[in-house]
Parts: structure tokens; C-alpha cells; sequence
């Protein structure tokens, strides 16, 4: 369950003609709906997932483990143990490791190397005290790990598994993403504003200021057309230039809105709604989306990762209730629990 997950980001952007964009496969958006629902079971809460296109793995993180499952059958492949409390996966451009942010009790915190065809972790690295969002570049083969308590990024070298840098930023970072090409950019919620890291010299070469857009934290990237797209603690979804910071709204969002991402192929944006929705935007040009269809998923379904080739969208939810333990405080005893055994994954395709 994202314990650390807040609403998010942008804003207004230079307007430039539809005819610049590439044409889309042809669809009408519509016809979007579950088409499976995958019971993975198990106890604990969850962070985020991430697709391993060549291998067509789902990896899940969950508590104290990865969740490794086959999108084509959506079989549990594998799992990843050792680890204690993490937050979000990168994977690297060989096919061979992967990296997931562990925040343990909140007091140290560390990367976890992984071996994504062994099923094992092979390295621990420390870092600043709750890690979150992390982003593999593949240009400089590079890992950077946003500390949320010390404001800082943990720069990898995924050659010797050795932290070489620390880049200090405005504020504590909410999501982050890269465009494989050098440059990764963080969504500082709390500043309002977006910040640019140049990977090779490690260094925060560009900060914008959202004004449109109050509490920008969710992240994702289109490379080919050089857009973010994130959320607002004020209910707006916005795209952001990563060239210059201009800003253009979408439209709007949902309160506590979930993960975003975009698919390039079909110039579709895909918004989770915790509350059981998702969301399709259509891109008709960089300064113009329609909002194309609302797809009925599951309560707390706000976890979400797309598949580029088919544009299947993968959603993980569970039954909640309340915990009961004698041994928990008053307050967790009343806050929502995941119900062991109901951990599931929602397959949204056409």
C-alpha cells in the first residue's frame, strides 16, 4: 500500500501545431475495459510496479519482497526476498539487474541490487533516510535514489554498486522520472516546483516553478515529445515542457490521485483514481487532450504501470479492513488494512 504516495503536478505549455506530433496508432480510445483479474495473494502492503518489456515481467513491490508475475498469464514467477520496507523499482538496459528503494524502519535507508533472472539480491547500498522514488540512466549507467527525509539524491555507479555523489535539492522530492538520455527530472511538491538533474555532472541544472499547479508530486514522461505529465494537490492534471518548464492543463483530477503514465505509441495519458477509477486522456496536440473514457477498476486500485506495446494497463488493489492486533497502536488499529490473502492485480485492456 503506498504509504508515502501524494497527489500531484503541472502546468501551462507553448502551444505547437497537432500536425508536429506522430500519428498514432488509430483508435478511438473507447472500448477500454477489465479484462482479468489476477488474485496474487499474500500479506502486507505494496509500492510501485514496473514492466520488463523484453522479458514481459510484471515486477511487484510488496513489503519485504519483490513479486515477480508473467503479464502473458499472469502466473507468479518468482520472488525476491530480503528486503524490509520498500518503495519503488528501477531496472537497468542489460536485462540483468534491478534496483528497489528500501526505507526499513525509517532511521536508515538503502538500494537493493537485485538479479532479475536469479530471483536474488546481490548488493545493498546506503543511502539517505527513506528513499523513494528511484530512476536508472542508461546513458551514464547511472542510479539515482530521492531521499524524502534528507532532501537529497544518492547518485550509483551500477558498475561498482557504490554510491559516487550526493546531490542536494530545494526540498523533499515526491516522483521522478528520466528520459534515458541524461537528464532525470523531481516533482518537489511542497516548493511547487519541478527540478532537472543533468546525470553527468551530477548536478541540478534547472528548477521551474509550477504556478498553476500546487503540490506537483505523480510523474511521467513522454521522451519523444519532450512533456511530463503530473497531478495537483489542487485537482489538475497538467504537462510540463521539459525543455523549458511551460505548462499547459489537461483537465482535472481526482483528490489523492493515483500513478500516471503515458503511452507513446497511442499518444495516450492513464490516470488511477484510488477510488476505483481509471482515467484515458488522448493527446491531440501538445496543448490539447480529450478525455476519452473512464474504466471502472477497484477501491485503492491507484498503482498502475502501462504497457507500451498493447497499451494494457496493470492495476493492483486489495480488500481492506481493520487491523485488530492487540499489539498495534490506537491509530493503526483504525487506519485501513490490506486483508491477507485478496492482494490482486486488474488487467485494463481493449
Amino acid at each position: 500500500m503506498h504509504l508515502f504516495r501524494s497527489a500531484a503536478t503541472f502546468l501551462a505549455l507553448a502551444a505547437l501545431p497537432a500536425a508536429l506530433l506522430p500519428a498514432a496508432t488509430p483508435t478511438s480510445g473507447q472500448g477500454f475495459h477489465v479484462e482479468d483479474r489476477w488474485n496474487i495473494g499474500g500479506s502486507g502492503g505494496w509500492g510501485y510496479l514496473s514492466l520488463d518489456p523484453a522479458t514481459h515481467h510484471l515486477l511487484i513491490a510488496r513489503t519485504d519482497h519483490i513479486s515477480v508475475l508473467d503479464t502473458s498469464t499472469g502466473k507468479l514467477l518468482g520472488e525476491i526476498d530480503g528486503m524490509s520496507n520498500i518503495r519503488d523499482i528501477a531496472l537497468d538496459d542489460s536485462g540483468k539487474y534491478g534496483y528497489a528503494t528500501d526505507v526499513t524502519d525509517g532511521t536508515a535507508g538503502f538500494v537493493r541490487v537485485f538479479d532479475r533472472s536469479a530471483y536474488k539480491l546481490v548488493a545493498s547500498i546506503p543511502t539517505g533516510p527513506i528513499p523513494y522514488a528511484i530512476v536508472f540512466d542508461p546513458a551514464t549507467k547511472l542510479v539515482f535514489s530521492f531521499s524524502s527525509r534528507a532532501h537529497n539524491v544518492a547518485v550509483i555507479d551500477a558498475a561498482t554498486n557504490q554510491a559516487v555523489s550526493t546531490i542536494p535539492l530545494d526540498g523533499r522530492p515526491g516522483n521522478a522520472a528520466g528520459d534515458g538520455k541524461g537528464n532525470i527530472y523531481v516533482a518537489l511538491p511542497a516548493q511547487g516546483e519541478i527540478q532537472r538533474i543533468d546525470a553527468a555532472s551530477k548536478k541540478v541544472i534547472a528548477s521551474w516553478t509550477i504556478s498553476a499547479c500546487a503540490g506537483p508530486s505523480n510523474l511521467a514522461i513522454d521522451v519523444a515529445q519532450r512533456q511530463l505529465f503530473t497531478t495537483c494537490e489542487d485537482h489538475k492534471l497538467v504537462a510540463v515542457s521539459t525543455g523549458n518548464g511551460h505548462t499547459t492543463i489537461i483537465g482535472n483530477a481526482p483528490e489523492n490521485a493515483g500513478d500516471l503514465n503515458f503511452d507513446s505509441r497511442t499518444n495516450m495519458l492513464f490516470l488511477a483514481d484510488p477510488a476505483g477509477l481509471l482515467t484515458i486522456f488522448r493527446r491531440d496536440s501538445l496543448h490539447r487532450y480529450t478525455r476519452l473514457q473512464d474504466v471502472k477498476t477497484e477501491s485503492g486500485a491507484r498503482t498502475l504501470a502501462v504497457n507500451d506495446d498493447d497499451s494494457k494497463a496493470y492495476l493492483v488493489t486489495a480488500k481492506f479492513g481493520m487491523n485488530n492486533s492487540p499489539n498495534v497502536s490506537e491509530e493503526l488499529r483504525y487506519r485501513p488494512t490490506p486483508i491477507p490473502g485478496t492482494f490482486s492485480v486488474i488487467v485494463v485492456g481493449r
